[in-house]
């Protein structure tokens, strides 16, 4: 959940050993700050307009771990989104809206991740799903307009492909909807989606979509994770996006799975 994060971030903040005790001044709060626990293929721009507004390697990375979470007994998830929002570029001491290529260290994921939701999974129909696509779409900005106030319930994704068209009114932006191989936008069986407790019962934007579920959200065979959010990206990072040995391990770049059709397009950050 969110408090207890911040409480903890204004303690870094404010210098009090309660946190410094378990890391270096001015890095996340993370077992071991200094680890690293991803390798950058390029340059990732982490602030608001790029986190909430385009595709994002931390972004999609972050989904990816989601989708990939397992744990005993539960059902293994076929979608999974993060919100932009949730991806910070503030950092606790300096800057952290462009990240260099090269190696990522754990204080500074920790410090991108700095709210420690809980990792959800819980079983969607195709309408929710596309409810809450078309939710987190809602005040993107359409193209030739400057983008003012990036929206931070824009969801990255996992597991499947979009088309939104921000020249289509609020509603009507997500003209594909890809989960598996499947049309989402047809009839067919639900599906299973990963997402962090705060979508969905506390972020606006895409709280309401879960609190107008038929039966209500505790009805969909709902899993909380032992491991918070960033945790779980932390662990997926070390076995996918490590350090480029030989063709061993890829390292984490973007891709185009959300097609943003007439929507402004972010530039570089300006510091």
């Amino acid at each position: 959940m969110r408090l207890p994060r911040l409480a903890l971030v204004a303690a870094a903040w404010g210098g009090l050993s309660a946190c410094i005790s378990f890391n270096e001044p001015c890095s996340g709060v993370a077992e071991n700050p200094n680890e690293q626990v991803a390798y950058l293929n390029g340059v990732v721009y982490l602030d608001k307009a790029n986190a909430r507004h385009a595709n994002n390697a931390i972004g999609q990375g972050a989904a990816e771990a989601f989708l990939d979470a397992t744990e005993t007994g539960v059902p293994p998830s076929d979608f999974a989104v993060i919100n932009g929002g949730g991806l910070r570029g503030e950092g606790l001491c300096v800057p952290r809206t462009i990240l260099p290529t090269g190696g990522l260290k754990s204080g500074v994921l920790h410090e991108i991740m700095l709210f420690e939701n809980r990792l959800l999974s819980l079983r969607v129909t195709r309408d929710e799903l596309r409810a809450l696509i078309e939710a987190s779409v809602t005040r993107l900005t359409p193209e030739g307009l400057p983008i003012v106030n990036p929206p931070g319930e824009f969801l990255h994704i996992a597991g499947g492909t979009e088309q939104i068209n921000c020249a289509n009114p609020p509603g009507s932006r997500v003209t594909r909807l890809v989960v598996g191989g499947e049309d989402m936008l047809l009839a067919g069986p639900d599906v299973r989606l990963a997402i962090t407790d705060f979508n969905v019962y506390t972020g606006t934007g895409t709280k309401e979509v879960f609190a107008a579920m038929t039966g209500g959200v505790s009805s969909r065979d709902v899993h909380t994770y032992d491991l918070t959010d960033a945790q779980v990206v932390e662990r997926y990072f070390k076995k996918s996006y490590q350090p480029p040995q030989g063709q061993t391990f890829p390292s984490l770049s973007v891709d185009g799975r959300i097609e943003l059709v007439g929507c402004a397009t972010p530039g570089p950050p300006t510091k």
